[in-house]
């Protein structure tokens, strides 16, 4: 089994969640539109109410359900000829299907709202139409792809003079440069893109940029600069109420310290990290200040103390149901004692 390396482990710990998508339909935006604003009669209204069972199945966790709905409203929407709800409608079905990761099938619920954006001529559901599409490209990996249907959204919210367009597909192009390891290219893009995002009064927005900005300022050796994007981005997250923000944006912080080489500075972060997950009450980032903690310890020799926060965080784990963490916390504790057992016996 994969052993990390602990001179690198807690960077990795903590990168393995820095790059956050930025979809421009958020499921919780698209619950709130309203359907009944177009074609009118009948089976216009019994779509509309099939859209806000879906809804209400979607609320209650039941996306089965919320999927079979929304499928229903589709071929009533089609039957006459409502173009605008089918693309909502599409954006829904795309955001759930991320929600269970299933992504050939988010791919094609996005590319179809496209199509009805396309087909209505409404540009600004194109912007985000490809930003959409982009996103769900990116996490498969296929970075250039997704590039490309980025810089599609660049170049329509130029012409468009759209700066909250324009924010997000330059922030989602950055953040896919950044995944082909171009960072220089993807500073300026990203550089470009918080100009954009404060024009547009988008904090959470802004705050995904800043953070993206951040990350590359930090591959590129310039700490000072992560710092102050990330410190910037802690603000403007904690403007916009978002938790996974704030976090990210710390943990960006704590990175650029020991770029730095403010080690000390950065342990006080690593304990005001596991104060802040305590206070949130979140038990997922509970977890991973546990196991950032007990790599440091561990780095620093403290194995009896790395054993402690590993032996937590697995209780935390058990209690998640998370069986992947449960599996690397048993690797690293089976790993620890081994140690620990060589040390005495010699």
């Amino acid at each position: 089994m994969l052993k990390l390396v602990p001179s690198i482990a807690l960077s990795l710990l903590v990168s393995s969640a820095l790059a956050a998508p930025s979809f421009a339909s958020s499921l919780n935006h698209q619950l709130r539109v309203q359907y009944n604003n177009g074609t009118q009669g009948s089976t216009r209204q019994t779509a509309d109410r099939i859209v806000e069972s879906g809804i209400q199945a979607q609320r209650s966790g039941l996306l089965d359900q919320a999927i079979a709905d929304w499928n229903r409203a589709l071929d009533l929407y089609q039957q006459i000829g409502e173009i605008p709800a089918q693309g909502r409608v599409y954006d829904l079905l795309g955001m759930t299907y991320i929600q269970l990761n299933q992504l050939n099938n988010a791919e094609n619920a996005f590319r179809r709202s496209l199509g009805a954006a396309r087909d209505e001529g409404n540009t600004i559901r194109q912007i985000y139409g490809y930003n959409n599409v982009g996103q769900v490209i990116l996490q498969r990996g296929q970075t250039v792809e997704a590039a490309n249907s980025f810089a599609e959204g660049v170049r329509i919210a130029r012409q468009a003079k759209h700066d909250a367009g324009l924010g997000l597909s330059l922030s989602n192009l950055g953040l896919a440069t950044y995944a082909q390891g171009r960072y220089q290219a993807a500073i300026a893009f990203l550089e470009e893109a918080r100009k954009f995002r404060d024009q547009a009064k988008d904090p959470i927005g802004a705050a995904n940029t800043l953070n993206n900005l951040g990350d590359a300022y930090r591959a590129v050796g310039s700490f000072a600069l992560a710092y102050a994007a990330h410190d910037r981005a802690m603000t403007l997250a904690q403007t916009g109420s978002d938790q996974a923000a704030q976090f990210r944006a710390f943990d960006g912080m704590m990175l650029a310290n020991r770029g730095m080489g403010q080690e000390n500075r950065f342990t006080e972060m690593l304990n005001q990290r596991l104060a802040m997950a305590n206070r949130s009450n979140d038990a997922w980032q509970m977890l991973n200040s546990l196991k950032m903690v007990a790599q440091h310890q561990q780095q620093q020799g403290k194995l009896t103390a790395a054993e402690g926060y590993y032996q937590q965080a697995y209780s935390v784990a058990q209690r998640l149901n998370a069986a992947r963490e449960q599996t690397f916390l048993r690797e690293q504790l089976g790993f620890l004692r081994s140690r620990k057992f060589r040390w005495q016996a010699r």
